[in-house]
């Protein structure tokens, strides 16, 4: 234990839910402190890097989305932390030395956003930045012990602006204007959609999966217009294994399979003796009931698979984020450019076959010498490091990013978005987690799909299937009811923007 003052003693653990490969820009959280303020504030101090970060006025930034959790001295569970203040840099905050930054704490102050304050590109490092934490929203006073978790996610900003979805290719459920199936729709605000078929609806064919073709789409569902920021990455094992440790006994089990010791996350109960799909979270120590165990990854860059709707949702909610919507799920993928039929989430109707792995494969700096896209027939058997194919010198296309620079969008594993092609899915209002769980490890957000995924669906496919369930616009999956916990099923959620 760390004595910050005469009056708080802490004991700092930081947990940063970043990639850190070579490419996948090494987010950092140092030097956590914590000290005195008033009788029910305290202020929390921290440096923070990441490589490769972006601002540019007219396009987008990058972001890390950072929160905190507590564990108070005599209890049991990590608590979340609500900061003091909202708005861009409140009162108290401070910026720090290094980067120029600023600092956005939402209404309901669950985290905040840490950005570039101005335009620029390259390695985002700044010393001594202060936030202001809310202790009585933990019941505690600055007399108390407490042990502190900082976490962060590297994040994405998705301008607000008008876009098209469907691409007037020959994806399964495609959608379109209607009458015509080769005409995008145009979104051009959050209003409520019309389904149907007088001219000029939205509109999709009927398939297996592909949705009811229910409507109208509210006004309330999120629908891609209104600017959101949303994971650069899909959550890596390294994340899902700091969110496993932050959890407490019951709410692991709920989570993870994993309950032997030394046996891997998977879909069989106990979990697995030998790697599953190169998933390499597993639980090394048990110091029994009712204390928390511990899972520990060797891969902690790699894409974490062996995911549920629950987990994810789970995950989400106990991050302050959301899941996104399929209609967001196209415009981080293309943002505001004409459709191209049959595109890829990088922009091109055609991909790279991936080979000549470099590295060694786990490390967080291995890469391919050729290829954009985890799919079926090239791809190892399961997941690769997240981000595997940007370098410093890489296009859009071959380093298999969006628009707007979120990576493998297509591939990898898949992408679990809220759909339109369900009621329960229509009825999602974007409400964002608030960093607390339900006693059996399960979220609990207003009008999120519940543990059984009715309302979520597919998109995006994966390194398991075929190519052309990697396009943008392919929905031949997108009201799936997919509750179950598999090799290909991943995750990524995101954050309306303040």
């Amino acid at each position: 234990m760390k004595t910050i003052n005469s009056r708080w003693t802490l004991a700092v653990l930081v947990a940063v839910l970043a990639a850190g490969g070579a490419w996948a820009n090494n987010l950092q959280i140092t030097n956590v402190t914590v000290s005195g303020r008033d009788n029910t504030t305290a202020l929390v101090e921290f440096d923070i890097s990441w490589e490769n970060s972006w601002r540019y006025t007219n396009i987008n930034h990058d972001a890390a989305w950072i929160f905190f959790k507590v564990l108070p001295d005599g209890r049991s569970d990590w608590e979340h932390v609500t900061l003091e203040g909202t708005g861009t840099n409140p009162t108290d905050y401070a910026i720090g030395a290094g980067t120029p930054i600023e600092m956005i704490v939402p209404v309901d102050r669950v985290g905040m956003i840490v950005r570039r304050s101005g335009e620029g590109a390259g390695t985002t490092a700044v010393q001594n930045v202060k936030a202001v934490w809310n202790i009585a929203s933990n019941s505690l006073s600055n007399t108390d012990k407490v042990k502190l978790q900082a976490f962060g996610v590297e994040m994405v900003y998705v301008a607000e602006g008008a876009f098209k979805v469907g691409s007037g290719g020959t994806g399964v459920s495609e959608i379109y204007k209607y009458p015509t199936a080769t005409e995008p729709y145009v979104i051009t605000s959050e209003d409520a959609i019309t389904v149907g078929t007088a001219d000029g609806n939205l509109y999709y064919a009927s398939t297996a999966y592909g949705g009811d073709r229910g409507g109208p789409i509210p006004a309330a569902f999120p629908k891609g217009y209104a600017a959101f920021y949303c994971m650069k990455y899909e959550v890596t094992q390294g994340q899902y294994k700091d969110f496993l440790n932050a959890l407490n006994r019951d709410q692991q089990a709920a989570r993870c399979t994993a309950t032997t010791l030394n046996y891997y996350m998977t879909v069989t109960a106990g979990g697995s003796a030998n790697i599953p799909n190169r998933n390499t979270v597993r639980m090394t120590e048990d110091p029994g009931s009712p204390s928390r165990r511990v899972y520990t990854t060797v891969t902690r860059d790699r894409a974490c698979n062996w995911l549920s709707w629950a987990d994810d949702a789970s995950f989400a909610d106990w991050a302050g984020l959301r899941p996104m919507t399929e209609l967001e799920y196209e415009k981080a993928c293309r943002g505001p450019m004409e459709p191209l039929a049959d595109e890829y989430a990088f922009g091109a109707s055609t991909y790279t076959v991936i080979s000549g792995l470099q590295g060694v494969d786990g490390s967080g700096t291995e890469y391919y010498t050729a290829g954009n896209l985890v799919v079926l027939g090239s791809a190892p058997d399961g997941p690769v490091r997240v981000g595997i194919f940007a370098t410093a010198a890489s296009s859009r296309v071959s380093a298999g990013a969006s628009y707007w620079g979120i990576m493998e969008l297509s591939g990898n594993v898949w992408e679990r978005p809220v759909t339109i092609g369900h009621a329960t899915g229509r009825a999602f209002t974007g409400l964002h987690g608030n960093g607390l769980l339900t006693s059996g490890g399960d979220a609990d957000v207003t009008a999120w799909p519940n543990t059984t995924a009715t309302g979520a669906g597919l998109r995006g496919g994966n390194w398991a299937t075929a190519s052309t369930s990697l396009r943008v616009s392919d929905r031949g999956n997108t009201a799936f009811v997919y509750a179950v916990r598999a090799s290909h099923s991943g995750w990524r959620a995101v954050r309306t923007a303040p």
